[in-house]
C-alpha cells in the first residue's frame, strides 16, 4: 500500500475542505482571497491561523440559537425577496445599459430590487425631523423603531410624545434600541413607552457596561418604518441628533454632515423583512 499516495490524498481533501469552508463562512473577498492563499503557500500556518483567528467563535456562541430559529424564517424571506427583484428585472423597469449593474449589486448584496419608490434625500436634521414628526403624525396601522442611538434629550422627547400619543391611538408601536449606543435612556424613560403601550426592547442586552466595547455585535441600523394604510406606506431611514445636539457632533467640529432618505411604498416591506 503506497501510504505516501494516501497521505497526499488526505492532505489534498483536508486543504480542499477548508479553503470550501473559508468560502463558506468569510463574507468580505479580501480576507477571502487572503486565507485561501496563506493555506494553499503555508497549508500547516495557514489553517492554523484561520481555525485561530479568522472564525469568530464569540460570534457564532451569540447567534448560533437564533440562527437556528431564524433560519427557516429566513429561506422564506428570502425566496420571496428573490421572487419579486425577478419579477422587476423581467419588467423592463431597469434602463438596458443599468441591467448588468443592477444585477451585480443585487447578487454581491443580497439586497432586494424594487420599484414603484419615491426617494427624497433629506440633508442633516434641520430636514429630517420635521419630515419625520410629520410622518409619525400620519401613521395609523404601525410604526417600526430600530435605532443604535437613541438620546433622552429635547429631540428624543419629542419623537417618543409622537409615539406615545399614536399608541393611545390604537396604532402599534415598537421600539428596538441598541442597549450600548442607547444606555443613557435610562428606565424612566424606556418605562414611560412601555406605560403608553410601546412595545420596547434593548438589542442584545448589556449587564456591565463598564465591559462593554462599541464592537461587541452593536445593532447600528437606523430606521423607522410607519404604514399609514394598504395602499400607501412610507419609510423614513433617519438618524437622531443634529450639529448642537448630536452625541457625536463634538467628534466631527463644523464638518459634521448626515445624509439621510425617505422612501415611499414597496421599500418599506422589505426593510422590515431585513
Amino acid at each position: 500500500m503506497n501510504w505516501i499516495l494516501l497521505g497526499e490524498i488526505a492532505y489534498f481533501i483536508l486543504v480542499t475542505f477548508v479553503i470550501f469552508r473559508v468560502l463558506y463562512d468569510t463574507r468580505s473577498s479580501t480576507k477571502t482571497l487572503a486565507y485561501i492563499l496563506f493555506i494553499v503557500f503555508a497549508p500547516v500556518l495557514g489553517m492554523i491561523f484561520y481555525f485561530s483567528v479568522g472564525i469568530n467563535y464569540r460570534k457564532r456562541k451569540l447567534y448560533s440559537k437564533k440562527i437556528v430559529e431564524d433560519e427557516m424564517l429566513r429561506e422564506r424571506i428570502r425566496n420571496k425577496m428573490n421572487t419579486y427583484s425577478e419579477t422587476i428585472s423581467n419588467s423592463g423597469l431597469i434602463a438596458q445599459k443599468s441591467e448588468t449593474l443592477v444585477e451585480f449589486i443585487r447578487r454581491a448584496g443580497n439586497s432586494p430590487l424594487t420599484a414603484n419608490n419615491e426617494v427624497k434625500l433629506l440633508i442633516n436634521g434641520e430636514e429630517k425631523f420635521p419630515a419625520l414628526l410629520k410622518a409619525l403624525e400620519n401613521a395609523t396601522a404601525h410604526i417600526h423603531i430600530e435605532y443604535y442611538i437613541y438620546e433622552n434629550d429635547i429631540t428624543g422627547n419629542q419623537v417618543a410624545d409622537v409615539l406615545i400619543k399614536k399608541a393611545k391611538q390604537g396604532v402599534e408601536v415598537r421600539f428596538l434600541y441598541d442597549d450600548f449606543g442607547s444606555h443613557g435612556l435610562g428606565k424612566a424613560f424606556i418605562q414611560k413607552l412601555r406605560d403608553a403601550g410601546v412595545q420596547t426592547a434593548p438589542f442584545y442586552k448589556i449587564k456591565w457596561y463598564a465591559l462593554a466595547s462599541r464592537l461587541n455585535y452593536r445593532n447600528h441600523r437606523k430606521i423607522i418604518v410607519k404604514q399609514e394604510k394598504a395602499t400607501q406606506q412610507k419609510q423614513v431611514s433617519i438618524r437622531l441628533g443634529i450639529p448642537g445636539n448630536d452625541p457625536f457632533a463634538s467628534d466631527y467640529g463644523d464638518n459634521f454632515h448626515a445624509l439621510l432618505t425617505s422612501v415611499e411604498d414597496k421599500l418599506k416591506s422589505q426593510l422590515e423583512k431585513r
